[in-house]
């Protein structure tokens, strides 16, 4: 059983970085494997793990997210192991998150260009390029709360730490708030942001996502 697990996972990672005209072979891998796996949570749990994040479920620290955190790339989050365990939708994932990759390139974030610092004192600054913008944060339990100090705005987020990795996990319209607020081309991105706004309405438990790495 686990080799198999290991070989399935395997394929169906491999197979999000080939051409769209393998989705229906995709789907029907996974289809499979979750009749394979079916009433083990435990190996269902290694499937969904592939193709899909969970939203952050346990209460950090601001003395955790203290530090400079290098963006490496955008997400697709699910709210609970049940939406991960709707096949469909995590395929369907794999698209919205190729189309907000798109559209974050198009607004000028993109891998190893943005960071994000979070300071003893409470204060964060973020840096894309040589645009910088800084405001406030406080953390409660699994939501990060970030205020910026040009817009006067509090923005309520996710956050999960895992393995050296940062999560910040929202729905599209903050999302759509926090881009338009740091990027250097937003309108770009407000463009492009309204096929994966349509395409992550169609899913229920489903949130945008940027992860980072610390510096």
């Amino acid at each position: 059983m686990k080799t198999s697990i290991i070989r399935i996972a395997m394929v169906v990672a491999a197979a999000f970085f080939m051409p769209s005209t393998m989705n229906a072979q995709l789907a029907d891998l996974l289809n499979k494997a979750k009749s394979l796996f079916s009433g083990t949570s435990s190996t269902a749990s290694t499937i969904t793990n592939v193709v899909g994040n969970l939203l952050g479920s346990t209460k950090i620290t601001a003395e955790k997210l203290e530090g400079t955190w290098s963006y490496t790339q955008p997400c697709i989050a699910f709210e609970s192991e049940n939406t991960l365990n709707n096949i469909g939708g995590s395929v369907a994932s794999a698209k919205i998150e190729e189309k907000l990759k798109t559209a974050l390139d198009k607004a000028g974030i993109k891998a190893g260009q943005m960071s994000i610092t979070f300071n003893a004192d409470k204060t964060f600054l973020i840096s894309t390029g040589r645009r910088q913008i800084s405001g406030t944060y406080q953390v409660e339990g699994t939501d990060l709360l970030l205020t910026f100090k040009t817009t006067k705005k509090t923005i309520k987020t996710n956050v999960k730490l895992s393995l050296g990795t940062l999560q910040i996990a929202m729905n599209a319209d903050k999302m759509l708030q926090i881009v338009n607020t740091i990027a250097t081309k937003a309108s770009a991105y407000s463009s492009n942001m309204k096929t994966v706004s349509t395409l992550l309405s169609q899913y229920n438990g489903m949130y945008l996502g940027l992860k980072f790495e610390k510096k």
